[in-house]
């Protein structure tokens, strides 16, 4: 039994360590996007609608935005964004920040607070909460239970 109540907490805490970890390295990746592109504002082109998943019945219609924009030297570039969205999050005409490579304009994405940060703090979030958890639980399993302090007794 001792074994067991060690078990779930050790779990919970290698799992938050991965969770932590996963969250800094998107965290990282998103800062150094900031740091090596250049900002400026795109406008939504149209929606690009794919099929999502497998044919049959897990098939579902996604849609890529299909975003314009102009970078500092004056080069017009189209790109489509690779996260999909509801058909209805973009309309044609939207404004929205855009990130890309001076080098390369075609790699460029929309940088929206979430498309850049929310997988991060999601991770973070949740790997902060299950160290909390394991943590309780740890320290629980270290109490002394007191069946085994009244057998001592007797």
């Amino acid at each position: 039994m001792r074994v067991i109540s060690f078990f779930i907490p050790l779990v919970l805490l290698g799992i938050a360590a991965v969770l932590l970890g996963k969250g800094w390295a998107h965290w990282q990746a998103s800062s150094e996007l900031v740091k090596r592109t250049e900002l400026t504002e795109g406008t939504i082109v149209r929606m690009a609608p794919y099929l999502g998943g497998k044919l049959g019945k897990g098939s579902s219609l996604v849609y890529f935005p299909v975003v314009k924009f102009t970078t500092a030297d004056g080069q017009e570039v189209v790109f489509e964004h690779q996260e999909s969205r509801r058909a209805d999050h973009y309309k044609p005409g939207d404004r929205v920040p855009v990130r890309y490579q001076p080098s390369d304009p075609q790699q460029a994405v929309i940088a929206t607070f979430a498309s850049l940060w929310a997988i991060a703090l999601i991770y973070a979030v949740s790997g902060f909460l299950l160290l909390l958890f394991g943590g309780w639980f740890l320290r629980r399993a270290m109490e002394p239970s007191p069946s085994s302090s009244q057998d001592d007794i007797i």
